[in-house]
């Protein structure tokens, strides 16, 4: 199996495990946090990015929709960087 299906295995199969869920929803959750926060924090409304970063990660989700949100995410981004991990050391697609 080349990197090709395996990066599509990663993304798929990852999330369907409770640990590889709950990873993902972490994962997820970290990078649309920082994502929100950095559009506050560079237009220079700290008081904002503060209670953005404080009401996306420290607050618990408010819909299933959020959950599979960052479930999602996350596991696209771990599959990417997975995929360039594998590309650097030379392996097959």
């Amino acid at each position: 199996m080349g990197i090709g299906a395996g990066v599509v295995k990663y993304i798929i199969l990852t999330p369907l495990t409770v640990v590889g869920f709950v990873c993902m929803y972490i994962y997820g959750g970290g990078i649309i946090t920082l994502f929100t926060t950095f559009q506050y924090l560079f237009s220079g409304h700290y008081i904002e990015a503060v209670l953005e970063y404080f009401f996306f990660s420290a607050m618990p989700p408010t819909s299933i929709g959020h959950v599979f949100l960052n479930v999602i995410v996350g596991s696209v981004a771990a599959g990417v960087k997975w995929f360039i991990a594998m590309a650097m050391m030379g392996h097959r697609l």
